[in-house]
């Protein structure tokens, strides 16, 4: 065993994998940290806030009665801006929802976040990162209960998903997983957590049980089951969002409105009464003081949906120009209140009832987050701490001039949008602010590589005119070719590469292979990332049963901004095919409290290398799919057993050995960088050849995670070709055939004489 312990560089690269959704700290003995670590700190008169985050759904920025809403009732929302901020200068992330939420949830612009597009359609939602660091997480770490009702968006319909809101901070969930969900409001399931809710009463047609009422239903008694801990609960609703359907329209049901604009109304108004519902739940368990609520909106108004609804009746985007899609004010300036009666105070000249004008934007809602809960903050985000608008013992501010960057690609268009963009919703388009300046560029189509003299340059003054009607770029071509150096500066190609960071400071350099029998080194790294000492620091690494480790670290402190490197002895057991995985184990105290973290990592035993040149159909594989082996003779399409069925054979001609696959195929096997070239004979095998011609696909040779060979077009008139490749250095060697897509299935294929060389 090695120990290394030094200044913290947290920028340093690591390999960082995460396993599942036990990440983070959690307590010793049966989780009784949460809540002893919630009645210390209130003994202490010191408790940590609880937070609660509303995000509405496409809800624009003159949609509510505080920012000058005069048809709409929302009650609940203007008393909050009465006593709390009233933000007036407050963005979206994007345009659309998907990149907006993933700014908030992560702290970073869409420049360099995870997400920064809407699904196109026909695909599923961009997932988040395994290693993201979420707004959740943070909080998590720090000993609050963390909750999502609501809309989430960012992994497909499987509870289990890296990126599920389990898997990324949140205790608990309880809503849509997937962003296309989310459009039925009368859901026939919802997920809580890992189970499936069926709601039976919504079966056909029926309209019974409807989605946002059930959301803030679950997060008063999430209020209730832990208003004695510190929390966060996130209620991630999905109205306005089209369709507009609501189940009554209440004052609006006289209106001598079209359909669409009562329903769209009594939806706005409904959230209203959710919240008034959720703010009085707070004052009767008596916590609301110890409460920061804060509510806004992913991007601009909608104008979509049956009934339709015009957002022009209700003069939703206020004095703006633009709509949901828009990079125009319209489409990203959102309605933002922090109510937060414990913090603003009610002195004269104190935060409570004022208007913040200084332009924010929801990648400051994670900092702002990790500041009220003393979370460490993790080094990549771009987002500042709003902490000192709402607080009045808080004294930091941000500078006014700042850049804020937006990045779209949108796939969808409407007519408005399209009206006010000139019809260019769907190319590709970027802005960025800079105090009162602000440029907007547009692509001549769908790709952002085209020359910069292809783009078409915008640029407004929003202090003369907030609206955005004259485009003074020609006048100002200096200030415009500043703005577009900057955008340029704040866009990193995805997926931006960013240091391995998590809040507990936990990581392991673990190898993604580990030879069986072989001693390998995994270190792990326990950084203190908080602002004090930590004492009793243990850090230990478990492994599957059959394997063995040796080492174990004991420290009495570690100061704040130091860390300490464990290299540990793994010795893997027998090789499986399964995944396997190591968990790293930290125990420490920090405040008097004591803490528990762990960070898994996947690993895959595998055998030794091949030590002499070999056909790849006498080696173990790592694994395989649609392929059936070792054989030496195939499989007749896979209904018959190794040897009996024909002889593999291409074009007339006979191989002794070799591999038989039903495309699509893979077969994966471990060479440990021991062998120098792989060679092969590949094509339709004549088993197929003699059904049908019609038969085509693609061979592929990949060398860990690069492809090294592709065959192109295979056919079996095209017979038998030949693979000789380098492969000196591989650890890990696939064998992919895929399917031309053409809906035969005459596409049994061989590798004849498929040898890795040694030598």
């Amino acid at each position: 065993m090695v120990d290394d312990t030094r200044t913290a560089a947290f920028n340093r690269r690591q390999f960082l994998m995460v396993g599942g959704a036990a990440v983070g700290l959690a307590a010793v003995a049966g989780d009784p940290l949460r809540a002893t670590s919630a009645h210390a700190a209130e003994a202490a008169g010191s408790r940590r806030p609880n937070v609660v985050v509303v995000l509405a759904d496409d809800l624009g920025w003159g949609e509510i009665g505080s920012f000058g809403q005069t048809k709409i009732s929302t009650p609940n929302l203007d008393r909050l801006a009465r006593e709390g901020v009233r933000y007036t200068d407050f963005h979206a992330g994007g345009p659309v929802c998907a990149p907006s939420r993933c700014s908030m949830l992560t702290g970073m612009h869409s420049g360099h976040a995870t997400v920064r597009n809407n699904p196109e359609p026909g695909n599923g939602d961009e997932p988040l990162r395994a290693d993201e660091v979420t707004f959740a997480l943070l909080l998590q770490t720090m000993g609050y209960r963390t909750a999502l009702m609501g809309k989430w968006g960012f992994s497909p319909d499987d509870p289990g998903h890296h990126s599920s809101p389990n898997s990324q901070g949140f205790d608990e969930f309880f809503g849509y997983l997937t962003h296309i969900h989310a459009h039925d409001y009368y859901p026939s399931y919802l997920w809580h957590n890992t189970d499936r809710i069926e709601f039976p009463e919504n079966a056909g047609s029926a309209m019974a049980a409807y989605a946002p009422d059930l959301f803030a239903d679950r997060a008063l008694r999430f209020i209730d089951q832990h208003h004695a801990d510190p929390f966060l609960l996130m209620l991630s609703t999905n109205v306005p969002h089209s369709p507009q359907q609501v189940p009554d329209l209440g004052q609006y049901a006289t209106m001598d409105w079209s359909d669409g604009d009562r329903a769209h109304a009594a939806q706005i108004t409904r959230m209203d009464g959710d919240i008034g519902r959720i703010v009085a739940k707070l004052e009767e368990r008596g916590i609301a003081d110890d409460t920061v609520f804060l509510f806004m909106s992913d991007n601009g108004p909608h104008e979509e949906g049956a009934p339709s609804h015009d957002p022009d009746f209700f003069d939703a985007s206020g004095p703006f120009t633009g709509y949901k899609r828009n990079l125009l004010e319209g489409g990203i300036r959102v309605p933002a209140i922090v109510w937060a009666p414990g913090l603003t105070g009610q002195e004269p000249g104190g935060p409570a009832g004022t208007v913040e004008e200084t332009p924010w934007a929801m990648w400051d809602v994670l900092p702002t987050l990790a500041d009220l809960a003393g979370a460490p903050m993790p080094p990549f985000v771009d987002g500042r701490s709003m902490r000192s608008t709402f607080d009045a013992a808080s004294a930091e501010s941000v500078a006014a001039d700042r850049p804020l960057y937006w990045w779209r690609l949108e796939p969808y268009t409407t007519p408005r949008a399209q009206a006010v963009e000139g019809g260019r919703v769907r190319n590709a388009a970027e802005a960025l602010r800079q105090g009162d300046w602000k440029a907007l560029r547009y692509a001549p189509a769908r790709d952002r590589s085209v020359p910069d003299s292809d783009w078409s340059v915008e640029l407004y003054h929003l202090a003369s005119d907030p609206g955005e009607t004259t485009n003074v770029a020609a006048l100002h071509p200096e200030v415009a070719a500043s703005l577009v150096a900057l955008m340029k500066q704040a866009w990193i190609e995805p997926p931006m590469d960013r240091p391995a960071w998590r809040p507990d400071g936990l990581t392991i350099d673990a190898p993604e292979f580990i030879t069986a029998g072989i001693p390998t080194v995994v270190p792990v790294t326990m950084a203190n990332q908080f602002d004090t000492t930590i004492t009793n620091v243990t850090v230990e690494l478990l492994v599957p049963d059959g394997w063995s480790v040796a080492g174990r670290r004991r420290l009495p402190f570690l100061r704040a901004g130091r860390l300490c490197v464990t290299s540990f002895d793994v010795v893997a057991g027998l090789a499986v095919t399964e995944e396997q995985q190591v968990v790293a184990l930290v125990r420490f105290v920090r405040d008097g409290e004591a803490r528990e973290a762990t960070l898994a990592a996947p690993v895959q035993s595998t055998p030794a290398p091949p030590q002499s040149t070999s056909f790849v159909s006498d080696l173990a594989w790592l694994s395989s799919a649609n392929a059936w082996g070792p054989v030496e003779r195939d499989m007749s399409n896979g209904r018959n057993g190794a040897g009996d069925g024909p002889a593999i054979s291409i074009g007339g001609q006979e191989w002794a050995k070799g591999l038989g696959v039903h495309a699509p195929s893979e077969v994966v096997v471990y060479v440990g960088g021991a062998c120098s070239r792989f060679t092969s004979v590949v094509g339709i095998d004549d088993f197929s050849a003699r059904q049908s011609s019609t038969g085509s696909v693609v061979f592929q040779v990949w060398g860990d995670g690069s492809k090294l060979y592709d065959s192109g077009l295979v056919t079996a008139a095209l017979g038998a070709r030949s693979i000789d490749l380098p492969i000196t250095g591989v650890d890990v060697l696939r064998l992919v055939v895929t399917d031309s897509g053409n809906g035969n299935t005459h596409d049994h294929a061989s590798w004849a004489d498929a040898i890795v060389h040694v030598g």
